[in-house]
């Protein structure tokens, strides 16, 4: 049996990945492996999707990205888009895919980072809340009331017709 990701070389090796509970088996050869256990995280992406979407080739045309003229089949072949148009463009391909690897289509994680200032003035806001939280658990209420009012002037006003 031929190496099912470089397709030249024998497999040699017998590799089973499961995301999500499904259960993916693909047989390798060495060189192939040791671009796995390298950590080449653009080779094992292209495999997994290749091996993930093989099973539905035939059912999916072949979409175009109007930006930067990337194909679906591209993209499964090297598992990186070509732009950022590509994730709109390939919508409807690539929602299951994202769910089965990732669980959700919802970022989960960290958000990006701020600007100085804002991180400052986040900064500053946390700790005046922890602030009015102790003083209204000392019953110091006049106090909160006026960290209450310095928080408020300090968040943005939200426009409701924007």
């Amino acid at each position: 049996m031929l190496c099912e990701e470089c397709g030249n070389n024998q497999a040699e090796v017998m590799m089973t990945t499961v995301i999500n509970g499904e259960s993916t088996t693909r047989h390798l050869c060495r060189q192939c492996l040791k671009k796995y256990q390298a950590g080449n995280l653009q080779a094992v992406l292209a495999a997994v999707l290749s091996s993930m979407t093989a099973k539905n080739q035939a059912q999916i045309p072949d979409v175009v990205c109007p930006q930067c003229g990337q194909t679906y089949a591209e993209f499964q072949k090297t598992g990186m888009l070509g732009c950022a148009a590509c994730y709109q463009a390939f919508r409807k391909e690539l929602t299951p895919l994202i769910t089965r690897v990732q669980g959700r289509t919802q970022h989960a994680g960290r958000r990006p980072p701020v600007s100085e200032e804002e991180q400052a003035r986040q900064t500053l806001m946390e700790d005046l809340r922890a602030r009015m939280e102790a003083a209204v658990a000392e019953e110091n209420f006049e106090e909160a009331a006026r960290l209450r009012d310095e928080l408020r002037a300090m968040t943005p006003v939200r426009e409701e017709n924007a």
